[in-house]
C-alpha cells in the first residue's frame, strides 16, 4: 500500500469514514508515511471526533508529524478530558479492576495528579486493546515524576497478572474435595478391581490421597482471564527493569500456558530501552520452550535493534546492565549522611563497606536525622543491584557460551569497550581464554584478562591488541592439545575457575565406538550412543539441564527429540530418542542419534544438516552433551530395538 502514488490522498479521504476502525487505520498510515499534508485534515478531525480512542490516535499522529501537542497535555485540559470521558460507561471487560487502589502519583513539578486523570488513562488504554503503548500513552507517563511512573506501571502490571492468575482458595478447594473425594475413590477402586493391570496406582489409594489430588486440581484452575484488558499494559512499561524482569520470569515459569498473556506483556515491554528488559527479550529470542513466544521475541528484538540502528548482537552488547556499578567495579551508596560502598568478591558475593572502609554485614540502621527518602532509595539501590547482578551473570554466561559455539568474533575495539571495560562483564571475560585474530582470521595469540587489568599470554607476558584485530572465545578444538592443557594448568595456578568448560571437549572420533565398531555416524547423524537405555523422565531431566527443549508435538501428541537452538548460526542441535507423548508418563527410552537442523523448525520431515558443515566448536560441545547423556543411562543394550514402547 505504501508504494501507491496516491496512498496519502486515500488515507486522508478515509478520515471521514463512519467506521471507527477505518479512521484509526487511516490516521496510523498518515503518521507512518510522515505525510505533512495530513496535518490540517487531522486537526479538522480532532475538532469534531467523539471517540476517545480515535482522539488518542490523532494526537499521536500529530506529534509524530512534528506538531506540538502540549496544549492537550496541560493538567487542566487532561482533567477536563477525564471528567468528560468518565461520564461514559466503563467496559465490562474492566469490571474486575479496583480503581480505588490506584496509587497516588505526582506531576514532574511535584504537584499531585487528580485521581480522575489516572483513572481515565487506564480506561482509555484498556479501550485500545493494544498492549504496545502509542506515543500519547508514553507522553502521559512522562508527565509524571520518575517515582510515580514506576509506581503506576508496577501497579498495573501486578493488577493484570493477579487478575489473570486467580485460583480457588484452599478452603474452596477443600470443600470440593470433601464433596467429591468418596465418589472418586469408589471409581478408582472399581477400575482397579476390573483391570488391575491398567490401574496399578489405585491398588492401595486412600481417601486422603484422593482429597489431596482434588485439592491440587482445584487450585490449578484459572478463575478468569485478563487478556481482554491487555490494553492497560500500555501504561505498565515504566516498571523498574529488575522488578519487571523478575515478575515476567516468574509469570512465564509458573503460567507458561497463558501464551496470549505472555505475548501481550512482552509486546508491551518491547518499547522499553531498559537494558535488563532488552536482555530478557534477547534471552527468550534465543531459547524458549514455546516456539511462538520465541519467534515473537525475535521479532521484538529486531524492532529494538532497528530502532537503534544496531544488529541483534550489537544491541545485546550495548545494553548489558551495570547494576549501578561504576567503571571501577564499585557500587556507591548515598546512605543519608553516610557514603557506603560495595563490591563483588571472587565468589560472586556482595561485600559492603562503611564510610571508614570496614566490612559490614548489612546496611546500618538509619540515623534520626537521615533523610528517610534517601535511606529508602539506598536500600532499593542495594537490593536491585543484587538482583540485576544475578540476572547479568546468568544471561551473559549463556551469551558467551553461545558465542563460543558460534565462533563469533568482536572487533577488538568493541570487545574492549563493551566487554572488557564493563564493570560486570570484565569479571566474566577474566574467567575465559580469548584468541586474537588477524584480518585473515588466523590466530595471532591467546590471552586472558588478569585482575590488574592487563592481558596475559600463557607465559605471563603482558600483551597488547592490534587496532584492527578481532577477538573470540578460545576453545580446545581451536588450539593444539598441549596448549589447551597448559591453559588448564595456568588457570589452576592462578586459582581462577573457568566460566565454563572451554578446554575440555575435543572433536569426537566418529569412525567407531564400542557399540558401533564399524561406523559411529553417517553424513547427517551421529549414532555413537544409539541403543543406550534409560527412561523418559530421566532423559528429560538430563537434557533439560543441558539447555535442550522438547521438540514439536506431532500427530497423536507424540514427540521424539529434544533440541538446543544456536540462533547465531541458525542451527539447532537435536538429540533423538525412541519417543514419548504428552501428557507424559515414565516409559522406557532408547537414545538415538545426534543431528543438526537449520534454524529451529523441528519435525519428522525436517532434513538434517551434513555433519561436515557443522562448526568444529559446536560439534565438540554438542557431542559432549550427547556423551554426557549416554554416561547417565544404563548403557548400551544389544536388544534395544525390543525395548522401545512403540
Amino acid at each position: 500500500m505504501a508504494r501507491l502514488s496516491n496512498v496519502h490522498e486515500r488515507a486522508i479521504e478515509a478520515l471521514a469514514d463512519g467506521k471507527q476502525e477505518i479512521r484509526i487505520t487511516a490516521i496510523k498510515w498518515l503518521a507512518r508515511l510522515n505525510e505533512k499534508s495530513a496535518i490540517k485534515p487531522l486537526y479538522d478531525l480532532l475538532k469534531k471526533e467523539k471517540k476517545e480512542v480515535v482522539i488518542a490516535e490523532i494526537l499521536t499522529a500529530l506529534e509524530s508529524l512534528g506538531e506540538d501537542i502540549s496544549p492537550y497535555l496541560d493538567p487542566k485540559a487532561l482533567l477536563k478530558d477525564a471528567q468528560k470521558g468518565l461520564k461514559g460507561k466503563i467496559s465490562s471487560t474492566l469490571a474486575w479492576f479496583d480503581f480505588d487502589g490506584l496509587p497516588a502519583v505526582s506531576w514532574q513539578n511535584g504537584k499531585a495528579v487528580d485521581k480522575d486523570i489516572v483513572k481515565w488513562w487506564v480506561i482509555l488504554a484498556e479501550k485500545t486493546k493494544d498492549p504496545r503503548p502509542n506515543a500519547l500513552f508514553v507522553r502521559y507517563l512522562e508527565l509524571l515524576d520518575e517515582k510515580s511512573q514506576k509506581a503506576l506501571s508496577l501497579h498495573l502490571l501486578q493488577a493484570f497478572i493477579n487478575e489473570d492468575t486467580r485460583h480457588p482458595s484452599l478452603d474452596e478447594a477443600s470443600q470440593v474435595a470433601e464433596r467429591d473425594a468418596q465418589g472418586r475413590l469408589d471409581n478408582y477402586q472399581c477400575w482397579y478391581k476390573r483391570s488391575p493391570e491398567w490401574y496399578p496406582e489405585y491398588a492401595n489409594i486412600t481417601l486422603e490421597q484422593v482429597k489431596a489430588e482434588i485439592i491440587r486440581e482445584q487450585m490449578s484452575i484459572y478463575l478468569g482471564s485478563a487478556i481482554k484488558s491487555k490494553g492497560l499494559l500500555a501504561l505498565a512499561t515504566k516498571t523498574q527493569g529488575a522488578v519487571a524482569v523478575q515478575i515476567l520470569q516468574d509469570f512465564m515459569k509458573n503460567h507458561y500456558n497463558r501464551r496470549s498473556q505472555v505475548e501481550a506483556i512482552l509486546t508491551s515491554f518491547s518499547t522499553s530501552d531498559d537494558p535488563l528488559i532488552i536482555q530478557l527479550l534477547l534471552g527468550i529470542s534465543r531459547r524458549y520452550k514455546m516456539q511462538t513466544i520465541q519467534e515473537l521475541a525475535k521479532s521484538l528484538v529486531g524492532e529494538i535493534a532497528e530502532r537503534n540502528g544496531w544488529t541483534a548482537d550489537e544491541l545485546a552488547d550495548r545494553t548489558i546492565p551495570t547494576a549501578g556499578f561504576d567503571d571501577d567495579g564499585i557500587l556507591r551508596i548515598d546512605y543519608g549522611s553516610r557514603h557506603l560502598t560495595a563490591y563483588i568478591d571472587d565468589k560472586d558475593k556482595f561485600v559492603l563497606k562503611n564510610e571508614d572502609g570496614k566490612v559490614i554485614k548489612s546496611l546500618p540502621t538509619a540515623r534520626a536525622d537521615d533523610d528517610k527518602t534517601l535511606i529508602k532509595d539506598a536500600k532499593a539501590l542495594f537490593s536491585n543491584a543484587k538482583k540485576e547482578y544475578k540476572q547479568v551473570l546468568d544471561l551473559q554466561t549463556a551469551r558467551l557460551y553461545e558465542a563460543m559455539c558460534a565462533e563469533r568474533s568482536w572487533a577488538s575495539s568493541d570487545w574492549q569497550e563493551y566487554l572488557y571495560k564493563h564493570p560486570l562483564m570484565k569479571r566474566l571475560v577474566a574467567r575465559l581464554v580469548w584468541l586474537e585474530l588477524d584480518e585473515t582470521g588466523a590466530v595471532v595469540q591467546a590471552f586472558r584478562p588478569a585482575d590488574d587489568g592487563s592481558l596475559l599470554n600463557l607465559d605471563d607476558d603482558e600483551i597488547t591488541l592490534g587496532a584492527g584485530s578481532r577477538i573470540k572465545v578460545a576453545h580446545r578444538v581451536l588450539l593444539d592439545d598441549e596448549t589447551a592443557e597448559d591453559w588448564v594448568g595456568h588457570f589452576k595456578d592462578y586459582k581462577v575457575e573457568f566460566l565454563f568448560n572451554q578446554m575440555i571437549n575435543a572433536l569426537p572420533d566418529l569412525t567407531a565406538t564400542p557399540a558401533y565398531p564399524e561406523q559411529a555416524s553417517d553424513e547427517t547423524t551421529i549414532n555413537a550412543f544409539k541403543g543406550y537405555l534409560t527412561d523418559t523422565y530421566s532423559l528429560r531431566g538430563i537434557v533439560t539441564k543441558m539447555g535442550y527443549v522438547r521438540a514439536s508435538i506431532e500427530d497423536g501428541g507424540s514427540f521424539d527429540s529434544y533440541y538446543k537452538p544456536f540462533d547465531g548460526l541458525g542451527v539447532s542441535a537435536v538429540i533423538g530418542f525412541s519417543g514419548s507423548y504428552v501428557p507424559e508418563e515414565n516409559l522406557p527410552a532408547v537414545v538415538y542419534g545426534l543431528s543438526f537442523e537449520d534454524k529451529t523448525v523441528r519435525s519428522w520431515s525436517k532434513p538434517n544438516k551434513p555433519i561436515a558443515e557443522i562448526p568444529p566448536v559446536l560439534l565438540a560441545e554438542c557431542f559432549a552433551d550427547y556423551q554426557a547423556l549416554a554416561e547417565k543411562t544404563e548403557g548400551f543394550d544389544k536388544e534395544w530395538e525390543k525395548k522401545t514402547p512403540w
